[in-house]
């Protein structure tokens, strides 16, 4: 309701001037106009009539030319957002760009709110004041009889068209405030907002390939050698995410040849600073791989897990060999129906803050 009370301002007017001409009868003798000076008042409500018209006209006209701006905007905007909930034909740095553009396409902007406060005081007085002007050039002389005379036809008309114009300018109204309350123009409802976009939950709320998403923006796990440590089996276990999203639930596990499991990675996203920023987190720099058997033929799986521990989405990882560095990047999707029972969630459960932990 607080989005629309800004409209309430041209629609009043439209319910008072109904209202003084067919309920108020108390006050209509106000604005009864004597026979000798109903010709004066006639011409100068016809003035003033042309005046508040050709303004209106013009006001219209920009109002709309902006609207339809800001429209292709919107229809931007949300192709973009529809990209990023499944963004089948996206590469890593397209996904990157669209949220990146998504904040700059949904950004307030001055002119359009400053057009639309001048749009609905010009016509809330445009409506108020053809109102008045119809009451003093038909002395409320309708059709409410069976006698029909041309005096009244012609009233009738007046008041006909001087509705249509009050609902044209009510649906503008109407039109520029779904527009600066960014409406989808391509689905119901309004367009998410940029953290909204960048929250994992809400995109599983709309329907959105998390699968799909997560793969393209999977995280790397790296062992690096620090050449500065003096134990030759130090290493540094660190990960990075190529765009951090809020609510991220993930939990990895690096296999050595044997199928053992000798490190574990889980955690929880939750702060964004910067819409599209990555993120990388240094869990130890003294991580002994000695009887780990970690190296270049190693695998493993990362899980991600919505809010209530259920996944939504399963990679497998693979390790390359970089100097003497061991990184382990996705590799693909696995299918979530695979997965009959699952206890990795316990790392993270009942975990909302951010954190970042390993196990060996």
């Amino acid at each position: 309701m607080f989005k629309w009370w800004s409209t309430l301002l041209v629609i009043i007017p439209i319910f008072l001037i109904f209202g003084l001409l067919f309920f108020f009868k108390d006050f209509q003798s106000f604005f009864i106009v004597a026979e000798e000076l109903s010709g004066d008042i006639k011409d100068t409500s016809d003035l003033v009539s042309w005046i508040f018209g050709g303004i209106m006209s013009l006001l219209g006209f920009i109002t709309l030319f902006i609207a339809f701006s800001y429209e292709n905007k919107l229809l931007t905007a949300s192709k973009i957002k529809q990209q990023v909930l499944r963004p089948y034909a996206l590469s890593l740095e397209e996904i990157i760009l669209n949220f990146s553009e998504y904040k700059l396409y949904l950004s307030k902007d001055f002119l359009l709110n400053f057009m639309y406060w001048i749009f609905v005081i010009v016509s809330s007085i445009s409506i108020f004041t053809w109102g008045i002007i119809i009451c003093f050039y038909t002395n409320y002389n309708f059709v409410l009889s069976r006698t029909i005379d041309y005096k009244q036809i012609m009233n009738l008309i007046v008041l006909v068209i001087w509705g249509l114009l009050s609902f044209v300018l009510t649906a503008i109204s109407i039109l520029l405030n779904l527009i600066r309350f960014n409406k989808d123009p391509l689905e119901k409802g309004y367009l998410l907002n940029e953290r909204q976009l960048s929250d994992v939950q809400t995109m599983i709320d709309k329907r959105g390939d998390l699968q799909e998403l997560l793969f393209k923006i999977s995280p790397t796990i790296t062992l690096l050698k620090n050449p500065q440590q003096q134990s030759a089996g130090d290493y540094e276990l660190n990960i990075h995410f190529p765009i951090k999203l809020a609510n991220i639930r993930f939990v990895a596990k690096l296999h050595n040849n044997d199928i053992d499991v000798p490190l574990r990675i889980f955690g929880v996203l939750q702060n964004i600073d910067n819409i599209g920023e990555s993120f990388s987190h240094i869990f130890t720099n003294q991580l002994n791989l000695t009887n780990t058997i970690l190296n270049e033929q190693s695998a493993g799986i990362i899980k991600f897990y919505d809010q209530n521990n259920k996944i939504i989405a399963l990679l497998k990882l693979k390790a390359q060999k970089h100097n003497e560095d061991i990184v382990f990047k996705a590799t693909g999707k696995i299918d979530l129906k695979l997965i009959t029972n699952d206890n990795d969630y316990r790392d993270i459960e009942n975990r909302n803050n951010e954190f970042m932990d390993y196990s060996r």
